[in-house]
């Protein structure tokens, strides 16, 4: 049986922030690779606060993506903060049988 898996065919790279140094500046755990679906959008969505927002971008990933983390599409200079994409939202779709089978994350 294939799941939705089978159809991330893109990959994101992806990486905690897991502090930040004492300039402020924030500091990232190891940067991983997953396999993903990348999706434009321009759907209004609701943020983790409760605010309005438009998402750009929708990722499908079975990876284990969080507000905390940042992503990178292919292309990006993963070297540089300041070109990672950080989530809106992040839903997690849960079959039948209450498996995780996907992330929805909203950028």
């Amino acid at each position: 049986m294939s799941g939705p898996a089978s159809l991330f065919r893109q990959r994101v790279s992806y990486a905690e922030v897991i502090g930040r140094d004492a300039w402020g500046t924030p500091l990232l755990g190891p940067i991983h690779e997953a396999p993903a679906r990348i999706q434009p959008s321009r759907k209004l969505i609701r943020d983790a606060n409760g605010a309005e927002f438009v998402a750009s971008f929708v990722v499908y990933t079975e990876a284990p993506v969080t507000l905390r983390h940042r992503l990178w599409f292919k292309g990006d200079d993963i070297t540089d903060f300041n070109h990672a994409r950080r989530p809106a939202a992040v839903d997690e779709h849960v079959d039948g049988a209450g498996v995780l089978r996907y992330r929805k994350v909203w950028l």
